[in-house]
């Protein structure tokens, strides 16, 4: 009986192993028509407690509130899907964008301000290369415990005014660090023309980043949870963030074979596309 113990366990781990690191197949084909509208907004990725998280409920109760100003998703069932980056930029962010130039694909980052002041570079090139960018505070806060004039003086509007400065204009959407936000902040974002994009798809690579198999364990997230016009989560600064920059690397082929096309928030959204970067002045030849 004991043998007969051990063989079992061993069966049920060769079987997880197999499940587990089988490459997953492309998705099939949706069944709603792509021009459905969704009946509300939803996050498909679970919560992961005592990590300073925002109860799903919430969100998706925001989002239902403010239906024109707070995003989770997009709003049909186009084959589309929007990556988006936070809390950089950082010393991984060059390599992202090394890795979107090599598949042609185009992405959403969510920069804080004062990471844009150590790395200007990175915000141009990503600018440059065709990418949306967004606000993410100045220092990362938990903004639903700041007071008004911190909220916009010293986290919010002060980003605004590090992209002006930089590039020439502000973003017209922005994320709020962890999730969290208020209404009446939703609010007051409102009648500064600034919409707030949230997630439907939490990688949950913050936290992967620091597993054996991290890498792997993104993959799987996204590819476990994927749906039609999601917005992915994903970071390239905050710590750590190799494994998200190779777990993007395998992802967009596996979308791409999967029939999804790869889009900007903003134009997920239908909302106006940000200004157009100049081209880069050629280089004058030897005299």
């Amino acid at each position: 009986m004991y043998l007969a113990a051990v063989v079992l366990l061993l069966l049920i781990l060769a079987a997880w192993w197999a499940w587990e690191w089988w490459p997953r197949p492309p998705l099939p084909a949706g069944t709603v028509a792509a021009g459905t509208v969704k009946p509300r907004q939803t996050i498909r990725t679970g919560f992961l407690p005592n990590w300073d998280q925002v109860a799903l409920q919430e969100m998706e109760r925001q989002a239902a509130k403010y239906p024109h100003n707070l995003w989770l998703e997009g709003p049909t069932y186009r084959r589309q899907v929007a990556f988006t980056f936070d809390d950089g930029p950082s010393e991984y962010t060059g390599a992202l964008l090394d890795v979107l130039k090599k598949h042609g694909v185009k992405a959403t980052f969510f920069f804080m301000g004062q990471n844009m002041e150590l790395r200007p570079w990175a915000v141009e090139r990503a600018w440059r290369e065709g990418h949306t960018l967004g606000n993410h505070t100045y220092t990362h806060p938990h903004l639903a415990g700041v007071d008004s004039t911190t909220f916009w003086d010293d986290e919010i509007g002060k980003t605004q005014a590090t992209f002006k400065r930089m590039l020439g204009w502000e973003p017209a959407m922005m994320r709020p660090p962890y999730g969290e936000i208020s209404d009446a902040q939703i609010e007051d974002l409102g009648r500064h023309g600034i919409k707030v994009i949230l997630w439907s798809l939490d990688t949950q690579d913050w936290n992967k980043n620091r597993m054996l198999f991290g890498k792997h364990n993104i993959e799987r997230s996204v590819q476990d949870h994927m749906h039609e016009e999601a917005i992915l989560l994903m970071h390239d600064g905050g710590g750590k963030r190799a494994k998200t920059v190779a777990a993007v690397d395998a992802l967009i082929p596996w979308l791409k074979a999967g029939g999804y096309e790869f889009v900007t928030v903003d134009a997920l959204l239908g909302l106006p596309a940000q200004p157009r970067a100049p081209q880069a002045k050629a280089a004058s030849a030897p005299q």
